[in-house]
């Protein structure tokens, strides 16, 4: 076999597994040639046939070295522009950026140091230009009495007080939505969730921030990735993001602070609380107040608490027991209202016990 043959045999195997590895293609293809060549076949009888022709031809093929030469090239270099990576996370670029959404903000986060120290003041101004053009701000912290907490600050080495910057952040929150006026205020939204999640995410509109959670470091310190809602990160934490923010574990901002009690007959009362592990306790001023008469040790109630897909659950039954001043419990749960509520606890405080029945 001469030379020219075994070259011919060459290039005809090659095609022929080129077609075998992209039949489904292929099958396509000649479909769509077929079906062409019908039309065009079938519109023969149209009167200026060969006019019409290379009229849509000449335009179809103008738009294809449109898209080829100037759209595509122009798209590319957006996608390299918007997918990126950042050696940490630039506080400042994103209250810029924050400050000209158009559509959302989206933070998921264990806390933020947005809200403290230089920066706070900025923010929490950019946010409030952007609720007033009723921009969207959606704002998921982890839930400080979460195990996920405590397993957050052995990361850092207890070398950072994770507890203390997440209440910071909600406190901060708070205030800020309570001075707000109620037309800005519906358009900001803040939930604590419980598991932990795999990434941090900022996003403003259509850019997104996502970092991971490094040992020995805060996650703002560690590489960033800049990326899209579209692109396979983006999708992935926006996911992340909406599962945790519907999950019936996620609380409201408000719920966070107050806890819902309510007695036998069906009075309720919104009270301060902390938790211990598995142990509540309440600020019951208001609770001792209302029942002189019958006293407090031992008092029913129930829990009614709602979460974030809105529906309302009502406990097993608890009681109520004071706290008096030899109570081994007094010292932990006044350190508990201390830390989270910000100011010295003079209140009456009431252990919320399950009851045996």
């Amino acid at each position: 076999m001469g030379e020219g043959s075994r070259l011919r045999a060459k290039t005809a195997n090659f095609f022929v597994a080129w077609v075998q590895r992209r039949r489904y293609y292929a099958i396509i293809a000649a479909a769509l040639i077929v079906v062409t060549v019908g039309l065009l076949f079938f519109a023969r009888s149209l009167s200026d046939y060969g006019k019409n022709l290379s009229l849509n031809l000449g335009a179809d093929l103008i738009g294809t070295i449109v898209v080829l030469f100037l759209i595509a090239p122009f798209l590319t270099k957006a996608d390299r522009l918007n997918e990126a990576v950042l050696d940490r996370f630039n506080h400042r670029a994103f209250i810029r950026q924050a400050a000209g959404a158009r559509h959302q903000i989206k933070i998921m986060e264990l806390w933020t140091d947005l809200l403290q120290g230089g920066y706070q003041d900025e923010f929490l101004a950019a946010l409030k230009e952007v609720l007033s053009r009723k921009v969207e701000v959606r704002i998921l912290l982890l839930d400080p009495d979460a195990r996920a907490a405590e397993q957050r600050a052995d990361d850092l080495l207890q070398q950072t007080d994770v507890v203390d910057n997440i209440l910071d952040n909600l406190r901060v929150l708070n205030e800020f939505k309570r001075d707000l006026p109620e037309h800005m205020r519906k358009y900001l939204d803040v939930r604590t969730y419980k598991a932990l999640p795999p990434v941090q995410m900022y996003r403003v509109d259509d850019h997104v921030i996502v970092s991971f959670y490094p040992v020995n470091m805060t996650s703002w310190n560690a590489a960033q990735y800049q990326t899209s809602p579209q692109a396979q990160l983006g999708q992935f934490v926006g996911t992340k993001f909406d599962e945790l923010w519907d999950a019936r574990s996620t609380r409201w901002l408000d719920q966070f602070w107050s806890l819902t009690l309510e007695d036998e007959q069906g009075e309720r009362y919104e009270t301060r609380f902390v938790t211990d592990d598995e142990q509540i306790y309440v600020s019951g001023r208001k609770i001792v107040e209302r029942n002189l008469r019958s006293g407090i040790d031992g008092m029913p109630v129930w829990i009614v608490n709602g979460n974030s897909k809105g529906e309302v659950h009502r406990s097993r039954r608890y009681l109520l027991t004071p706290l008096d001043q030899t109570s081994a419990d007094l010292a932990v749960a006044i350190d508990h209202f201390n830390r989270k509520y910000g100011d010295t606890h003079q209140d009456v405080i009431l252990k919320v016990t399950a009851s045996p029945e």
